[in-house]
């Protein structure tokens, strides 16, 4: 499983590209509790529950990228703190996952994996 992005050690990868970035504990704290939950899930995968699980991976992906990129980029908003840059991950992780893809069509949404994102 260390192919996924939630398994990285956060600190360790952040500490490797820029040792001058000190790490929020409560970003540290959200990040392992994603990288639990994503790891729970993929035990579970199997044909049946594939359909519903891709999708909560997904967001969990979504979930941690956005958290590096906060970490590299500063909070939110500048006088943010780490806990509220979290709410604004948790609120906006959908919007940010779709905008990476370019088609805008209703049929592609509908049987597209990638817009199901939960």
């Amino acid at each position: 499983m260390d192919s996924f992005i939630w398994n990285i050690q956060l600190k360790e990868y952040i500490a490797k590209v820029d040792q001058t970035i000190d790490i929020d504990q409560e970003f540290i704290n959200y990040y392992h509790s994603l990288a639990t939950e994503a790891n729970q899930l993929v035990e579970t995968i199997n044909a049946a529950t594939l359909a519903a699980t891709l999708p909560k991976l997904m967001a969990i992906d979504e979930k941690c990228t956005l958290v590096i990129f906060y970490i590299f980029n500063g909070y939110a908003l500048e006088n943010d703190t780490a806990l509220d840059t979290i709410q604004l991950i948790e609120q906006e992780y959908k919007k940010t996952h779709r905008e990476k893809y370019i088609f805008d069509m209703p049929e592609y949404e509908t049987w597209s994996i990638s817009q199901r994102i939960i």
